[in-house]
């Protein structure tokens, strides 16, 4: 597997207090001590210095590939593949996704990226003098070593609601968490590793409430991200480390049980606290967000379906008081068959009470809904690696539908699915 390249970042990568014209026309570059020349110069956005991506990867070694299709833009040399997509905050570095303080922009025709991307990644040593407005850089730079642990990049969130976890995802201030530990909150409190506390402004900025993932964003700078592996194997060691029961930043080992594109089942135990925080593969790469747990079960959230969510909100947190969550219709359905049994699974829908299940011999036919005779009753419940199985004697194809009830209330039911078991 290729190791994604880190660099020497020897100055500051924002400006700090600092009132600048949207496009500064007097930034210059440096290579090596040289003037570079640029089709663009680099500009300086909402404190985030902003600089022409081709121009700065080709002189260090890059192939530096457009794509027209996507708006996306590749760089790569022999040990580094890096992919950015035009406003997406986003990047795929060696098959690993990353954070960016921000998206990348087209000016002027000029692909314009992050600074701090940059410097993280092109095997340069990147630096940003605020006094000169000059960006230098110096290849050869030596790689850079986390001076930190997996434990620092989880953090304590205390609401005026419950207590929770969280991870960090980037180093100016995004938050991972479940949508859970901040539902109707109205304040709350983020308290690190090291003790430190925070009590700023926090700003809810994506959701998705029915997956219970929010993303937290919070005033500070030079935080110590994950770094996220999208690698899970069954039967892999984990560490899963929380905050159980306020206990801040608890640490308990276990296995991967299984796992799909929404669940990661696993044996590390959590309590009430570990919500939100990170699950750890043996290299300290996180691969899951904790989430639930039911008896001896432990689930954890996927870290790319955690990613994958957008950020498109300005909410501050106070607005978590008044904001109403109404599950809705169960997704991502999915079936297996083993010995003439049907198994059904889907991602599960939080705060969901239990589902009903439905199913017709034809699309659009009478759908009957199926009863749980074990319960002795219409209520279905979910579980891993199934939640619900069914064998009919005809061998035959048929429609299933699945709602999500609360209280008692259906909140939405599924498309008819159709399932072939042949």
């Amino acid at each position: 597997m290729k190791q994604i390249k880190h660099s020497v970042l020897l100055g500051l990568l924002f400006l700090l207090g600092t009132t600048v014209p949207a496009f500064a026309k007097d930034v210059t570059v440096q290579l090596d001590g040289t003037p570079l020349s640029c089709r663009h110069a680099p500009v300086i956005e909402n404190d985030r210095v902003l600089v022409p991506m081709r121009d700065i990867m080709e002189p260090l070694g890059y192939e530096v590939i457009w794509n027209d299709t996507d708006r996306s833009i590749t760089a790569k040399d022999s040990d580094t593949a890096m992919l950015l997509t035009i406003n997406n905050a986003y990047a795929t570095v060696n098959n690993t996704q990353v954070v960016l303080d921000a998206a990348p922009r087209i000016i002027d025709d000029v692909t314009m990226v992050p600074l701090r991307f940059m410097a993280d990644y092109s095997g340069a040593s990147v630096s940003w003098n605020a006094d000169t407005y000059t960006v230098s850089i110096q290849r050869g730079g030596a790689p850079a070593t986390p001076s930190y642990t997996t434990a620092d990049s989880v953090v304590y969130i205390q609401t005026n609601k419950i207590q929770g976890s969280g991870i960090v995802l980037s180093e100016n201030g995004l938050i991972a968490t479940n949508f859970h530990v901040i539902e109707n909150a109205s304040t709350a409190q983020i308290i690190f590793n090291d003790g430190t506390i925070y009590a700023g402004a926090i700003t809810v900025v994506g959701l998705d409430p029915q997956a219970d993932i929010a993303l937290l964003q919070i005033d500070q700078q030079d935080l110590h991200p994950v770094t996220p592996s999208y690698s899970i194997t069954a039967g892999e060691k984990v560490t899963a480390i929380g905050s159980p029961k306020g206990k801040r930043n608890v640490s308990s080992t276990g296995t991967v049980n299984g796992y799909t594109d929404d669940i990661i089942s696993m044996t590390a135990p959590i309590a009430h606290g570990s919500s939100g925080g990170g699950l750890f593969n043996e290299s300290g790469q996180v691969i899951g967000m904790c989430s639930s747990y039911s008896e001896n079960q432990y689930f954890a959230i996927p870290i790319e379906k955690v990613l994958a969510v957008h950020r498109t909100m300005n909410l501050p947190i106070s607005g978590m008081k008044n904001y109403v969550y109404e599950p809705g219709a169960p997704r991502n359905i999915s079936y297996k068959m083993e010995n003439g049994y049907t198994y059904f699974l889907w991602e599960p829908v939080y705060d969901a009470d239990y589902y009903y299940i439905y199913i017709a011999s034809e699309e659009g036919g009478n759908y009957q809904q199926v009863k749980n005779t074990t319960l002795n009753n219409n209520q279905w419940y979910w579980n891993y690696p199934h939640a619900f199985g069914i064998s009919l004697t005809d061998n035959q194809g048929f429609y299933i539908r699945i709602a999500t009830v609360r209280d008692g209330v259906v909140c939405g039911t599924s498309n008819p699915i159709y399932v072939d078991v042949k």
